[in-house]
């Protein structure tokens, strides 16, 4: 959540750092603010809503000194008091801050801190200037007092600067006109080639054009400077929305998934447990709806396979085991509850696998294998693209691990070049929406195909829908079916299609409405798709229902790319 960026050199940094903000905005689009330096004082500007309102404001501003944000609500409302940049009781000192203080109220209380926002971040900032030495000095200090992850940015009425974190995602690069840091490397991109990133309790200071690096007792160290991949390259929208344009990339993610894949190199780098026994899958949102795909995946091919929602598995009490691999999955890598569990495992010896979406982010630092997906950077909350790749890379893992990835080259090739992105037409579109109630069923994949369809649609249009397995409906949920209700049901599981029929005649028996997905012919109302083997249905029966939730959501009036209350980079527990 949120985003961090600050330049420090011979440029106007106030609009270098706005244009920054506007790349950062999928972090958080509840706010955005800049401080920068003004005849030796700490000028602040802030905004809530769309980034747009901070342009007008700050369009004839300079200064050489910047530190920007734009944020994600979690302490405090969306208002001008909580927007970010925070300022010291003195107003000597600037902060913006991605985390979360969890014993920010114990602090507030012993140091006597007097806030005028709601926020955590304000008093990071007070604590800060209460410690002793200089800005360097006092930030370490400060730090070792703070329970919780943060990525932070100072800024001195001195003109001092300097950066620090924890958990949460920060970028430092030299640059031609002077320093620039950020919560994304992709800020970067037509700046410059060459970037650092910040490991946990390190910390930077911007000093006469140059970055000095310490660590958590203020010893200066140096770093290993990275190079930006050349095909990382600024996002371009060429559809009326980033969610739209994902969708529509989806057939070109999955083939430059492949592409890098179709070797198999990818896979023999991973360690595997010398006696693999099981696999657990570990994510969150849409990612743990790939989990399970990837868990049923695994277990046709006889290994026992589980997926775990991150947040419940950090404290379930599971049972570990040396002979397990454990895949987390995340499509930014930065999901704090999926990274707790990655340096839970690790600690405790296990096998780990990252499958993430962004190649230098924290869990592929944690991990010490790495499965990328090449989906090419997802903007959009809602997540599209990502899942289909998601779910792609654990089927090629799953015939790895079987023998016969190089038996099934003609089958994905094929798939790949016959694939089309099924829509749906405004006539269902309209049909859908008129209902109060939406359900979505399935069995087997078809169930979990479900679950994400549900989640895309309450994502982003609001609309309080749910997914159940098809067989549970006579367990409870008939009781809420009524005739202003619709049942979306997903049909491209053969072995229990006939089960499914029963299913949902009980639906239309008890005054329902249905909506049947399916790659055959049915007697019921139906969106066809194209046939494919049964372990690419999951793919392809997605698509149409991205698209539904997609066209609701602007026949609503709503904005898909920015879904109330949500962000992109779940970086707070």
């Amino acid at each position: 959540m949120c985003g961090i960026c600050v330049c420090v050199g011979s440029v106007n940094a106030v609009k270098k750092v706005f244009d920054g903000l506007k790349i950062l905005e999928y972090r958080g689009y509840d706010s955005s603010g800049i401080a920068f330096i003004e005849n030796d004082k700490i000028k602040c500007v802030k905004t809530v809503g769309d980034i747009s309102n901070l342009e007008e404001k700050i369009s004839s501003l300079q200064s050489n000194i910047a530190i920007g944000h734009t944020r994600w609500a979690t302490h405090g409302g969306v208002t001008i008091e909580n927007a970010h940049p925070h300022l010291s009781a003195s107003k000597n000192l600037a902060i913006v801050h991605n985390g979360i203080v969890e014993n920010y109220k114990e602090l507030k209380k012993e140091f006597n801190i007097s806030t005028t926002s709601q926020t955590d971040s304000e008093v990071f900032c007070d604590l800060i200037e209460k410690e002793n030495g200089s800005l360097l000095e006092k930030t370490i200090s400060a730090s070792k007092l703070v329970k919780g992850g943060f990525a932070i940015a100072l800024l001195s009425n001195l003109g001092e600067v300097v950066l620090a974190k924890r958990e949460n995602p920060l970028y430092v690069a030299q640059t031609s006109f002077g320093v620039m840091a950020t919560s994304d490397i992709y800020v970067f991109c037509d700046i410059t080639q060459k970037y650092y990133t910040l490991s946990d309790d390190e910390f930077a200071k911007i000093e006469n054009g140059k970055i000095f690096f310490f660590d958590k007792n203020g010893k200066k160290i140096k770093k290993k400077c990275e190079k930006i991949k050349k095909n990382l390259k600024k996002v371009e929208i060429f559809e009326k929305t980033h969610m739209k344009s994902e969708i529509l990339e989806t057939k070109n993610s999955l083939f430059m998934t492949y592409k890098n894949y179709q070797s198999g190199k990818l896979f023999e780098k991973i360690f595997l447990p010398k006696k693999l026994e099981s696999i657990c899958l570990i994510a969150c949102g849409t990612a743990y709806h790939s989990a399970l795909q990837g868990a049923m995946y695994f277990k046709k091919i006889k290994i026992p396979s589980q997926a775990y929602i991150a947040s419940e598995f950090r404290y379930g009490d599971e049972i570990l085991n040396k002979n397990t691999l454990y895949i987390l999955i995340s499509q930014s890598g930065e999901t704090l509850d999926t990274i707790a569990c990655a340096k839970m495992l690790k600690e405790k010896g296990m096998a780990l696998l990252a499958l993430t979406n962004t190649e230098n982010c924290y869990l592929n630092q944690i991990c010490q294998n790495i499965l990328p997906t090449f989906a090419g950077k997802e903007i959009a909350v809602a997540s599209t693209k990502a899942y289909s790749c998601q779910v792609f890379v654990l089927y090629l893992f799953s015939l790895f691990l079987s023998g016969k990835f190089l038996d099934k080259k003609k089958d994905i090739e094929d798939f790949l070049k016959e694939l089309s992105l099924t829509d749906i037409d405004e006539e269902i579109v309209d049909y859908v929406a008129s209902f109060e109630k939406i359900f979505f069923v399935g069995r087997g994949f078809d169930y979990i195909t479900a679950l994400e369809s549900s989640l895309k649609l309450k994502e982003i249009t609001y609309i309080n829908s749910f997914a159940i397995c098809a067989g549970e409906l006579k367990h409870g949920t008939l009781a809420l079916v009524d005739d202003k209700t619709i049942v979306i049901s997903f049909c491209t599981f053969k072995k229990t299609k006939e089960k499914l029929f029963s299913n949902l005649e009980e639906i239309i028996a008890r005054g329902g409405k249905v909506l049947v997905v399916s790659d055959e012919i049915v007697p019921f109302k139906s969106v066809r798709l194209p046939t494919f083997l049964e372990e690419f249905m999951p793919i392809v029966s997605v698509i149409p229902m991205q698209f539904l939730a997609l066209k609701i959501c602007e026949k609503l009036g709503y904005n898909p790319d920015k879904p109330k209350n949500l962000a992109k980079s779940v970086t707070v527990e």
